[in-house]
């Protein structure tokens, strides 16, 4: 049985991918009718991937020019043969900003439901998508409370999931799945909380829908049930991130074989970073264009930097805690002897996939080229911070807070003795699955430093999307920056194939 998808807010595609990727019985059951994103990069990498599925899908190798066009050497990424299929790609994605005019989406979506009458007519239907979340997340809640003469009311991210709504009313479907943070559950607006205005409006959109917890498997009721049921934490589901999102998925009543219960997501085994990372080749970290080293970015002047600087940090520091001080000088003894193994480019690099659950998920490029694992620059100092904080990690299996840091390695800000951000660098550890990858990413790495010293960087854009379970085939478009703000903003795909499954064994069972 075919299955129809419309995918909205869809970022570069992470919920979508766990639904088309999806195969029963070596079909692929879920059809996207569209996938709309309004940021331009996020909407390239949607269509490069949906070409990809097709050319997967019908069992074509993918030609040279699919290569070429995600390294920006050519305008498409097909030859004459796979065209038609580029063409079919494009058509199924759209680069639309909702609600910025509403009679325009009206038109657009109208114009859908008369191309796709057949398919919408006659298979069921499934809407997907997570509204943007700014005004509901944590953070940006708190960075609303600086801004003078902020009302909630008025700040129109806080009605974003009515867009949802609008299209879910134009096209009934029979099961939605909608996404959005942790800050939902508490975030309030004319003095009510956003989450019970959400679900109320969600359950009587169009012909009414049921409301169902993906964690427990139960109907909602808003007397009985805990909110939080709807919250799904991924590290529970084999995603190697501590990553807590709200999921609703709603059955529409109209339908005679909705179920009382549906079956509820499935623990996984924990997945840590060192699982999601350690086959990926070794990759030393770059001199930004504010060093002297700039135009010099030899692994010489990369090695000696480091090590004396490190060694003048534990001569010229005699607070430092002695454990520490032994492992930075072995550290950088081990640097010493690493005899140029960190390569800055990787594009040779081909490796043999190992199967486990998200291993065979992820691991899907074997043979290949693994894209995007260069390293970002970094300032000189950063660079010795993070040498000293990933040593710090993995000697005293902590962060190093503000107060452990050398007086020399203090950052020169206002802020860093305030007691507002003491946490500011974060090493990821090895041993657990990762903090959540968040669209941060893309503005420095200091949060996201990798548990290594030897590399001595942040993470490349490769490792986010291994921790954020994107398959190795996955190609993202834009520059580093974006693609990044990309990875960050979107759902991991593996536990949206997780979801997946259950919605086709819905399907199953109801139609």
């Amino acid at each position: 049985m075919n299955i129809n998808v419309i995918d909205l807010f869809a970022g570069p595609g992470g919920l979508g991918e766990g639904f088309f990727s999806y195969a029963h019985d070596e079909q692929f059951p879920f059809r996207g009718i569209c996938s709309v994103e309004m940021d331009i990069h996020a909407h390239n990498t949607l269509t490069l991937r949906a070409f990809y599925r097709k050319l997967i899908q019908r069992k074509l190798e993918l030609p040279k020019e699919y290569f070429e066009y995600a390294k920006g050497q050519l305008e498409q990424p097909c030859n004459n043969e796979t065209y038609p299929l580029w063409e079919e790609a494009q058509s199924e994605t759209l680069n639309l900003e909702l609600g910025l005019d509403e009679d325009r989406d009206i038109e657009i979506f109208e114009s859908l439901k008369v191309k796709y009458k057949n398919q919408l007519d006659n298979r069921p239907t499934v809407l997907i998508g997570g509204p943007p979340c700014q005004a509901y997340s944590l953070v940006g809640r708190a960075r609303n409370k600086g801004i003078k003469d902020y009302t909630p009311e008025a700040d129109h991210r806080h009605f974003l999931y009515r867009e949802y709504l609008k299209i879910m009313q134009l096209f009934s479907p029979d099961i939605f799945v909608m996404e959005n943070v942790k800050g939902m559950l508490s975030s309030q607006i004319n003095g009510g909380l956003v989450f019970k205005q959400i679900i109320t409006d969600l359950e009587n959109c169009g012909d009414g829908y049921t409301l169902y917890s993906l964690k427990t498997g139960e109907k909602f009721d808003i007397e009985k049930t805990n909110p939080h049921d709807f919250l799904l934490k991924s590290e529970d589901y084999g995603i190697p991130q501590c990553r807590h999102r709200i999921i609703i998925i709603g059955i529409k009543n109209t339908l005679n074989n909705a179920p009382e219960k549906i079956p509820p997501l499935e623990k996984l085994k924990q997945v840590s970073t060192k699982q999601a990372l350690e086959n990926l080749p070794k990759v030393r970290s770059i001199f930004s264009n504010r060093s002297q080293y700039y135009k010099d970015n030899t692994y010489k002047n990369w090695l000696n930097y480091i090590s004396v600087g490190i060694n003048k940090l534990v001569k010229d520091e005699p607070n430092l805690e002695p454990k520490i001080k032994k492992a930075l000088l072995k550290n950088v003894t081990d640097l010493k002897n690493s005899n140029e193994l960190f390569n800055l480019t990787n594009n040779n690099f081909i490796y043999e996939a190992a199967i486990s659950n998200y291993e065979e998920f992820v691991f899907d490029a074997a043979g290949n080229e693994i894209l995007t694992h260069q390293p970002r620059p970094h300032m000189d100092t950063d660079l010795l911070r993070y040498f000293y904080c990933s040593t710090f990690r993995q000697t005293m299996n902590r962060n190093a807070r503000a107060s452990d840091f050398p007086t020399s390695l203090a950052p020169n800000h206002k802020s860093w003795n305030s007691g507002k951000f003491v946490d500011r660098f974060k090493v990821q550890s090895f041993a657990a699955p990762s903090s959540t990858i968040t669209s941060h990413i893309s503005k420095d790495g200091h949060y996201f430093i990798h548990p290594d010293p030897l590399q001595c960087r942040s993470l490349t854009v490769k490792e986010a999307a291994r921790l954020q379970t994107f398959p190795d085939s996955y190609i993202f478009m834009g520059k580093r920056t974006n693609q990044f703000h990309q990875v960050g903003n979107a759902v991991p795909p593996l536990l949206a194939r997780q979801i997946a499954t259950i919605v086709h064994e819905l399907t199953e069972s109801i139609f």
